[in-house]
């Protein structure tokens, strides 16, 4: 192209041209048509506008902070934030994106894994209702992006099974099925055998999580597993080691966590609990299931299988969902865990169940996600909290993330109170440390009080050397945490 962009904009007031490069991917992709258009409006946070820097280079990219008449802009691809761009730089403003002939509206990554969620959601809603999704909203859907997310939280193969009632499986989502059926194929053939071999060996053990609760679902495969955990007698694990390797299994972690972790090819994983939860990560947790055993009820045609009543299996996966969530997230897969198996066993005894929650602190959560999981796969209308928290595991994926850690961990940190006064008491424990954390991190001094004050000179003079930027990091973080709106 000859003209400049400006002067094609100036002269057509629009301009439209295929993208090159990836600095605002996922957003913007190699080789989509890119609409821009002269600035009508005031530019505001979250626009893309397209300017010119001062070398000649055309940029686009988007505006993340507005200060003093400037923009700071970044690519939603990249780390590296641009200052002190400014009106004069600014050409034009994105509207819109075309992608395989359809127009996609300008958003932010937050709006479209939300738009691209609504999509998911509506999916599997499908698949765990058994309804028949809209051909016409399916036709207009990306689905590579659905694909995308669905792979985030697993949750593929259920809308695998949705989609092909109304189209012709795209390629990823038949293959993506098809290895979710054989996967679980596997994980049956396995765990009958580790079964069958912890019954002659007279060990109990209890199946975990999405073991059972696959069967809850109208086709097993729609619960996809990275894993199969189960519980055992914890007495026994030197001899549940040698089993699992008599079985060709290798034993990847043994003996320094709440489970030992074994692996098979091709993809087989299994994780053999000797607690439910960690006794140093969740004191509370680990207390009030570590007697489990006492409560767990026979299985019939198995001396040794163990199961939960409904309302204690019940309690677990909601404490397993909410350590998650307190720490890094949850993901979608957790709603539709709780949704299906509520649907499940709609008797629930509610008199047992709250004075339990009670005991772990989580009844607010139950009402929760019990609340959330039923709008969202119901079409539910959602409140402002209700959309926020669902946002929140949308943005977890199936892991969760390393921003959600780092948030929750400075909220714990603050105690959730984001005041100058809170910021400096805990600037204050940060460096005059004492108590639990003085004697884990240096039980010399804990032990010989009198030398404390040769520790407080020495832990800033080391932390200066050895990681100066780590402590003008954790001061940032401090100074700028501001918590989030709740209910």
């Amino acid at each position: 192209m000859n003209k400049k962009f400006e002067d094609i904009i100036a002269g057509q007031g629009k301009l439209v041209y295929t993208n090159e490069g990836d600095s605002m991917f996922p957003i913007i992709r190699a080789r989509d048509l890119l609409i821009i258009e002269a600035v009508r409006e005031p530019l505001k946070v979250g626009d893309v506008p397209l300017y010119k820097r001062d070398s000649g280079q055309y940029v686009l990219h988007r505006i993340v902070e507005i200060k003093k008449g400037k923009y700071s802009m970044k690519g939603d691809n990249r780390t590296f934030i641009e200052k002190g761009i400014t009106d004069k730089h600014i050409i034009g403003v994105l509207t819109g994106i075309v992608r395989n002939g359809k127009t996609y509206p300008v958003e932010t990554l937050t709006e479209r894994n939300a738009r691209i969620a609504k999509d998911v959601l509506y999916l599997v809603s499908c698949s765990v209702n058994e309804e028949t999704p809209d051909k016409e909203r399916v036709v207009n859907m990306d689905l590579a992006e659905v694909f995308r997310l669905s792979q985030e939280h697993m949750l593929t193969a259920a809308v695998a099974f949705a989609l092909e009632q109304v189209i012709t499986l795209p390629r990823a989502f038949d293959q993506a099925k098809k290895k979710a059926i054989r996967k679980l194929a596997l994980f049956e053939v396995e765990r009958m055998a580790i079964a069958q071999e912890l019954e002659k060996a007279k060990i109990w053990y209890l199946p975990l999580k999405g073991i059972l609760l696959k069967d809850l679902y109208p086709k097993a495969a729609m619960r996809q597993m990275t894993d199969n955990d189960i519980l055992c007698d914890g007495s026994k694990m030197a001899e549940i080691r040698q089993i699992m390797e008599s079985l060709g299994y290798t034993c990847e972690l043994y003996a320094q966590y709440n489970h030992d972790t074994y692996s098979k090819p091709p993809t087989l994983e299994f994780e053999m609990h000797r607690t439910l939860f960690p006794a140093n990560h969740f004191p509370q947790y680990y207390d009030y299931f570590k007697d489990i055993q006492e409560k767990l009820l026979p299985v019939n045609g198995a001396a040794y299988c163990r199961k939960m009543t409904d309302e204690d299996f019940y309690l677990y996966i909601l404490t397993h969902t909410y350590k998650h969530y307190i720490r890094a997230g949850s993901g979608l897969r957790s709603l539709l865990d709780v949704y299906v198996f509520l649907r499940a066993h709609p008797d629930l005894n509610r008199d047992y169940l709250n004075a339990e929650l009670a005991k772990l602190e989580i009844a607010d959560f139950e009402e929760k996600i019990r609340r959330l999981s039923q709008k969202v796969f119901t079409g539910g209308t959602l409140d402002k909290y209700e959309q926020s928290d669902l946002d929140y595991y949308i943005s977890s994926g199936n892991a969760g993330t390393y921003e959600n850690q780092e948030y929750n961990q400075m909220a714990n940190n603050l105690g959730g109170d984001d005041s100058k006064e809170s910021k400096r008491r805990f600037l204050k424990s940060r460096v005059f440390i004492s108590g639990k954390a003085l004697e884990k991190n240096y039980p010399f001094f804990a032990k010989h009080k009198a030398l404390y004050p040769i520790l407080f000179i020495y832990r800033p003079i080391k932390g200066a050397i050895t990681h100066p930027r780590g402590i003008l990091t954790e001061y940032k973080k401090i100074k700028n945490f501001k918590k989030k709106e709740e209910p």
